[in-house]
């Protein structure tokens, strides 16, 4: 089976407001983005290590100020890719009904849906 594209769970961090009112949250984006009263939207990447890898802390220093009053939060980041050199295949970290387990990536040429609990 051919590779596939990457899908949006593997490559975006999601983050919803969990105010009532539409708020501007300057970290988010390039320039800042409003978001509508519990707007969920998918950002490129990981906001978390994309902010804390930063020259600049500023931006960092406001996700966490956001958090921590409660009005965003983050649903989902990209999952870590782990290389398994025995196996030589790359396998991605996953929750399924509470169980944290090992998925292939959806990139990955592989034809499994496999779950693996770990």
């Amino acid at each position: 089976m051919a590779a596939s594209v990457a899908t949006k769970a593997e490559m975006y961090t999601v983050v919803e407001n969990l105010l009532d009112n539409p708020r501007t949250f300057s970290h988010l984006g390039s320039q800042g983005m409003r978001l509508g009263a519990h707007e969920v939207v998918a950002i490129p990447g990981n906001i978390i290590t994309a902010h804390g890898a930063a020259q600049s802390r500023r931006k960092f220093k406001a996700l966490e100020r956001s958090l921590a009053r409660k009005s965003l939060r983050i649903r989902s980041t990209p999952s870590p890719i782990l290389y398994d050199p025995v196996d030589e295949t790359p396998k991605s970290l996953a929750i399924q009904g509470g169980a944290l387990g090992l998925v292939d990536p959806t990139y990955a040429s592989s034809d499994s849906e496999f779950f693996t609990e770990v």
